[in-house]
């Protein structure tokens, strides 16, 4: 076999092994490390693990001790998230459309009732719309026009 300088020397006659790559001890050490890093992971899991679990036990005996206050949620203070915001919106819904629909009392002292929106919309129609009985101000016939830097002019 020839020899070529490839910079890492030169491979002897008979070797096993090109002398160009890897020690093999690298490799050896990499594994020994690896396997120490593995051991310490499973260690931290296992201590989080028995944590929580020592937790667990704690609540479960208070819960005992406490039976009544076992089944019942601690609220966090206002103000508070909506839990179920569409039952919150069909409610909300719910509640306009029963205003709208039926008859009630706005203030009975005044004598202001609430009317369905059907029968408000027929009598309407059948009494009319109030009207002005004076004519508009003199204030409605001014012109303002486009150039006058709003300044008014009077109808001629």
């Amino acid at each position: 076999m020839k020899d070529i300088e490839h910079g890492y020397g030169t491979t002897p006659e008979g070797a096993g092994h090109e002398h160009s790559d890897i020690d093999p001890s690298y490799g050896y050490t990499f594994g020994i490390w690896l396997a120490v890093a593995m051991v310490i992971s499973a260690g931290i899991v296992y201590g989080t693990f028995l944590l929580f679990e020592g937790k667990m036990v704690a609540r479960d005996a208070a819960e005992q001790r406490f039976p009544l206050a076992a089944g019942r949620p601690q609220e966090p203070p206002a103000p508070r998230l909506q839990t179920q915001p569409f039952k919150d919106v069909y409610l909300l819904r719910q509640s306009e459309r029963q205003t709208l629909q039926t008859y009630g009392w706005v203030d009975q002292e005044n004598g202001i009732v609430r009317v369905p929106i059907q029968d408000a919309m027929r009598l309407t129609i059948e009494r009319g719309l109030p009207a002005r009985a004076e004519a508009p101000g003199a204030d409605f016939n001014r012109v303002v026009q486009d150039s006058s830097s709003g300044r008014t002019a009077g109808v001629r």
